[in-house]
């Protein structure tokens, strides 16, 4: 009986107390993210660039 009341409890609070986001709102965060991460994989690869540079420079003396 108790699993039964949990399984219960577990739908009523997955379909009735969360609370979802819109889907506009949805997709305009996931864009965030997605740009976000391009820029951020961009940069780095840049700092990455940069800094094999400096050490190719400083050990090739």
């Amino acid at each position: 009986m108790k699993t039964n009341n949990f399984l219960l409890e577990i739908y009523n609070e997955f379909f009735y107390c969360i609370t979802w986001p819109k889907w506009e709102d949805l997709q305009s965060t996931t864009m965030i993210v997605f740009f976000f991460s391009i820029f951020l994989s961009i940069f780095l690869y840049g700092v990455d660039g940069f800094f094999i540079f400096v050490i190719k420079k400083l050990f090739s003396l």
